[in-house]
């Protein structure tokens, strides 16, 4: 016994001052199963370029965006704190990840507001992801409104302000978001072609690191007050106009009263080539609470600037039931038309290609969230 105990005591002695270390690191995360049943999926299809793009059975198992993640803060003094946080990807129906991979910074905190830099979600996106109600899912709002801005940027600074009775403002910078140089002239980034309706493609430059030629700067203002929330995106730069597009703005709000709850979306992502197509978007949705469950729906459209060409839409109806706090399941049924592809935006561990420009595809989908 006393073997024992001493055996125990040596080990606290080594293993405390490691525990010291790192006691202010929270790990966190959240794991998303789907099983989901589609009509109308492509087998494989070849665009104009020669770029293959292959379908997938009619019954699929994804992991959407589901991540881990350790993050921590040290008191400075002075009201500042060292901030940092690295976010990982996991394909739960796969076995595999990828390090690093979503929002990873390291930063500065005070009464100033938030200074971090490195792969962040952009001021933009972040006002989408605040009133998406089927975000992440098969039925992922991105579907329709996505692209230009929307995205994580790797190689950026940001700079958040402290909330002045609700309003905050976000400013961001990236010198190379993608860091692989300068990408050709997609039509619209994420979104369908605009005249066949499909996917579309993105010849890639080759990787010559950090570029400040391809930067991109983007800024949102938020304000949240108890029921109401607000916000308006903003993006441009270098790499907007290195891949055919300008400006790119966002509105978006929301509302609560009772046990409902409405939303809405618009997007503008105006095209810079010499035969110019500007996209525009828009989603109303809303929700229901009863209790342990959450009924909701909502409608996306999109159109092109340009006669002939793609409108892509998407309607869908759900509902959630939270078994406590951190865990829930839920079921949806999708319909959409004109080239999207459901998951696309969810960051699904596999694509679906869903029917043709001119057919109306469906989803089926049931799936399990656990955030811890």
């Amino acid at each position: 016994m006393k073997k024992s105990l001493i055996a125990l005591a040596v080990a606290g002695a080594f293993a405390a001052p490691a525990f010291a270390a790192t006691e202010n690191v929270d790990v966190y995360g959240k794991l998303h199963m789907s099983v989901s049943i589609f009509d109308e999926t492509v087998d494989s299809f070849t665009d104009a370029s020669g770029k293959q793009y292959r379908g997938t059975s009619d019954l699929q198992f994804s992991s959407n965006a589901s991540r881990i993640g350790f993050k921590g803060a040290e008191d400075l003094g002075g009201g500042l704190s060292a901030i940092w946080q690295i976010e990982s990807g996991v394909s739960v129906d796969e076995g595999s990840g990828s390090w690093a991979s979503r929002n990873t910074f390291l930063g500065l905190k005070g009464g100033f507001g938030t200074v971090l830099a490195g792969n962040h979600d952009t001021p933009l996106k972040l006002v989408g992801r605040a009133v998406d109600l089927f975000g992440d899912t098969m039925a992922d709002s991105r579907n329709v409104l996505g692209g230009g801005s929307d995205m994580r940027a790797k190689n950026t600074v940001a700079y958040i302000t402290p909330s002045f009775s609700g309003l905050t403002i976000a400013a961001a910078y990236t010198n190379d978001p993608g860091n692989q140089g300068t990408q050709i002239n997609p039509k619209v980034l994420g979104l369908p072609d605009p005249v066949t309706g499909l996917p579309s493609t993105s010849t890639t430059g080759i990787d010559t690191g950090d570029q400040d030629s391809n930067g991109a700067y983007n800024l949102n203002a938020t304000y949240t007050n108890g029921p109401l929330y607000l916000g308006v995106g903003y993006g441009d730069g270098d790499f907007h106009e290195n891949n055919g597009l300008a400006e790119h703005w966002r509105l978006a709000g929301g509302y609560t009263f009772g046990n409902f709850k409405v939303v809405g979306q618009y997007d503008n992502l105006a095209d810079d080539t010499p035969a110019g197509a500007d996209y525009t978007a828009w989603m109303v949705g809303g929700a229901y609470t009863m209790g342990n469950i959450v009924l909701k729906a909502n409608y996306m459209a999109g159109e092109f600037d340009c006669n002939g060409c793609a409108e892509p839409t998407q309607w869908t109806i759900g509902a959630d039931y939270n078994l406590s706090k951190r865990t829930s399941v839920y079921a949806l049924y999708a319909s959409a038309e004109d080239g999207v592809m459901f998951g696309s935006g969810a960051g699904a561990s596999d694509t679906i290609l869903s029917g043709d420009s001119s057919g109306d595809n469906t989803v089926i989908s049931v799936g399990m969230v656990h955030s811890f």
